[in-house]
């Protein structure tokens, strides 16, 4: 960062504040106010990361706002690349193993989600961590106008199709036309390779057959080819990085500009700019008017930047997470209300080592039927109209838990009648329950109200089963707005906690209905243990541990356990054995890091959490959490 703050001392920054005299105006929709109210503090909190995210990496500056272009593009500014998915732009040919920072963003959301949950777009968070990877590289300050709504949608044909490093001049300038933006954008907006790098694989066709002739780009300053064929020599690491700008190689100013006129453009998309025909009439002036003026080049980037955010998704979307909950919610009506559910849940689980998951896995089966509105605690009643989910096939016999969080609410009800919901109940005891076997810990959002009705044939046709296939898996987590990324992360309770024989005796004995036949998944060693546990024709209420390797710890165990085909429950292993599967990266990443899953573990808890709540007056505070008041 020394580096850093050396080039910023000595670099006169451009601060624009009388954007309309500049540039065109923003979205009618977006604002620079919009925010002042509901998350006064937003522009400080995303600063804050970025200048951490760059003090760990400088190189970083220019992957965040190269994520910023490349979301822009497609479908407009609508953070649909952040999203994970089959398709995911993220698995698109420019973005694939190159897009980079996505755990930057990750991190600034959960800052900011921290401070005011459910107000604050992706969007518009990618928008302002572009700004300050430029301001704090030494380029140009502006004011960013806000209000972006996040698409419900990724596109991966269309980022297959943003602009290219090997395309010519003019499908680039029409590539910039499709999303209204135009010559000087495409030429100030290059401008952000002043910063950054890129992988021989984009720039090597330059360097030994370029155009299929058998020489290299006759554009391309000699100096500059010697050293690049040295980087990246023929049949070497094609994954090997340059500096886009070997001059000021993390310093964002217009030495990219001096480049271009020298004949050291990295990329063939860069240097066309200047040494092209077609530039001649379109670009060039513009390159050598910002190699001149440095103030001109952050002026017009800076209008460019502006526009670029403006491009329009036509979609209404969402912001991910519920302004309705809030972490504070009972900090002046039942300040104590964490203490006290840790404290007993502390207490039962020194007699039963698996309340933890217990409780864990009643958060789950609440959530995924008709929300979480703390149905699944509900018995039967009806009178009442109430079927008990506890019914459900998926539940009969299996939940359990019940009587802690009835403890929970009786002392509850004793200090601070008729003021926490069951839902909220669940909620706390679930984070704490992860928590205390050695998991993340989380800022709970809470608020919800318990709701009046349980139907049993919702909790049969909504909760995941053991033999879904990956397809079914993750169409009932989409249902709730969970994506792949939730189903692996939620997946991962299972790194605790015990499953009956029932569920898995098919896997063992008679898989796909082929008498005396396993589920060839499984390893070989692996299986002779399960089938002892669970012996053909025994008790199928017998139960065995989900991770044997560490099964009342809450870490990344699970995962590590389906790469080596470990996994006791089928809708387990799929998510690694299923070929091509866009799981299988997600475990992987997981199992490489206890980190990455827990952090991913929390937010996915925390989306969860959100799902087809009641709030307001909406339903009630339930008396008794067995039964409606």
């Amino acid at each position: 960062m020394k580096t850093q703050t050396k080039v910023m001392g000595g670099h006169v920054l451009l601060t624009v504040f009388t954007l309309c005299m500049l540039c065109s105006g923003v979205r009618a929709q977006l604002s620079f106010d919009i925010y002042a109210k509901s998350c006064p503090n937003l522009v400080q909190i995303v600063r804050r990361q970025v200048i951490i995210a760059l003090k760990a990496e400088i190189r970083m500056a220019a992957s965040l706002i190269r994520l910023h272009f490349h979301d822009c593009f497609v479908n407009g500014c609508d953070a649909s690349i952040l999203l994970d998915g089959a398709d995911s732009e993220k698995l698109a040919i420019p973005n694939i193993n190159s897009a980079r920072g996505f755990e930057v963003i990750d991190t600034i959301k959960d800052a900011v989600e921290n401070a005011c949950p459910g107000v604050v777009s992706c969007a518009d968070i990618l928008t302002l961590a572009a700004r300050d990877s430029v301001f704090l590289s030494g380029g140009p300050q502006w004011r960013v106008a806000l209000g972006r709504k996040d698409g419900l949608v990724a596109n991966q044909n269309s980022a297959n199709n943003l602009p290219s490093p090997f395309e010519p001049l003019d499908a680039i300038i029409a590539k910039f036309v499709a999303v209204n933006l135009n010559i000087t954008d495409v030429v100030a907006l290059s401008g952000a390779h002043t910063f950054g790098q890129a992988k021989c694989a984009v720039f090597s066709n330059r360097l030994f057959n370029f155009t299929g002739a058998g020489t290299p780009d006759a554009t391309l300053e000699t100096s500059l080819l010697s050293n690049l064929q040295t980087v990246c020599p023929l049949g070497g690491n094609s994954n090997t990085t340059a500096p886009l700008d070997r001059n000021s190689t993390d310093t964002f100013d217009n030495n990219y500009f001096k480049n271009l006129l020298e004949g050291k453009g990295l990329l063939s998309s860069d240097q066309i700019l200047f040494s092209s025909d077609l530039a001649v009439n379109t670009t060039k002036r513009l390159v050598e008017a910002y190699s001149r003026s440095q103030n001109l080049f952050f002026r017009d980037f800076t209008c460019s930047m502006i526009r670029m955010g403006n491009i329009a998704n036509g979609a209404s979307g969402e912001v991910l997470s519920n302004a309705q909950l809030s972490s504070d919610f009972y900090s002046t009506t039942c300040p104590n209300v964490t203490s006290i559910a840790r404290g007993l849940i502390e207490r039962a689980s020194r007699n039963d080592v698996r309340l933890t998951a217990k409780v864990m896995r009643l958060h789950f089966h609440d959530c995924f039927v008709n929300g979480c509105d703390g149905s699944v605690l509900l018995d039967a009643a009806p009178a009442d109209g109430v079927e008990g989910e506890k019914e459900a096939f998926q539940n009969a016999g299996s939940l359990d838990g019940f009587e802690v969080i009835d403890d929970i609410k009786t002392a509850l009800e004793n200090v601070c009648p008729g003021v926490v919901s069951c839902a909220d109940i669940l909620a706390i005891a679930s984070e704490i329950s992860v928590a205390l076997a050695g998991g993340p810990s989380w800022d709970v959002l809470l608020g919800r109200r318990d709701g009046r009705t349980a139907i049993r044939a919702d909790a049969v046709a909504a909760l995941p089963l053991g033999p879904d296939s990956l397809e079914i898996l993750t169409s009932k987590f989409s249902v709730h707005n969970l994506d792949t990324t939730d189903l692996v992360a939620l997946s991962g309770a299972h790194t605790f906690g015990r499953v009956q024989c029932g569920v898995i005796n098919n896997r063992l004995h008679n898989f796909s209905g082929n008498n005396g036949q396993s589920d060839p998944s499984i390893e070989p060693d692996f299986l002779q243990t399960l089938r002892r546990q669970c012996p053909q024709g025994g008790d199928l209420t017998a139960r065995v541990n989900l991770d044997p390797t560490s099964p009342d710890s809450f870490d990344n165990d699970y995962f590590k356990n389906l790469q080596n085909n470990r996994g006791v429950i089928e809708s387990d292993q799929i998510l690694f054995s299923s070929t091509g599967a866009p799981t299988v990266a997600l475990v992987n990443r997981f199992a490489e890091s206890q980190n990455e899953f827990f952090r991913n573990f929390a937010r996915s808890m925390i989306k969860m959490g959100n799902v087809r709540i009641l709030t307001g007056s909406e339903g009630e505070i339930r008396r008794d959490c067995r039964r409606v008041n």
